[in-house]
């Protein structure tokens, strides 16, 4: 149908680096990811081709809310997207078909963005004195 929405929503996966509009979170905002490592893991999440997509970190939501059709690193220039947000060198992207469910649920604004669950391994950076 032409009138047919496409549902397609591009957002932020992940930026590189610290973030300093995050103050808090489970890992109080010290954790991120460096451009080099941030790369590998976007490539990690389609390596298997069965990128899955959930709602709010629920078990059991992966099933039909959304078709990843797009993940890339963003390699700049800066990008401005007119309401603070500024998509920086190194951030990943990733672009999806919603469901019709999860469409009006974004429509309705109840999702708003992309966030990453997954697991890793903290280690200590040494700090030069």
């Amino acid at each position: 149908m032409p009138d047919e929405p496409q549902r397609y929503v591009l957002g932020v996966g992940y930026m590189p680096g610290k973030n300093p509009a995050i103050t808090k979170g489970m890992d109080g905002g010290r954790d991120f990811f460096t451009e080099a490592e941030l790369e590998k893991a976007s490539w990690s999440f389609l390596a298997d081709g069965n990128p899955q997509v959930g709602v709010g970190h629920a078990d059991g939501t992966t099933q039909g809310t959304a078709t990843v059709v797009e993940s890339y690193i963003y390699r700049g220039p800066d990008w401005d997207l007119g309401d603070g947000t500024v998509i920086t060198k190194g951030t990943w992207m990733i672009g999806a078909i919603l469901s019709p469910k999860a469409w009006q649920a974004h429509l309705d604004g109840h999702l708003t963005g992309w966030s990453l669950q997954g697991t890793a391994r903290r280690r200590r950076v040494s700090r030069p004195a």
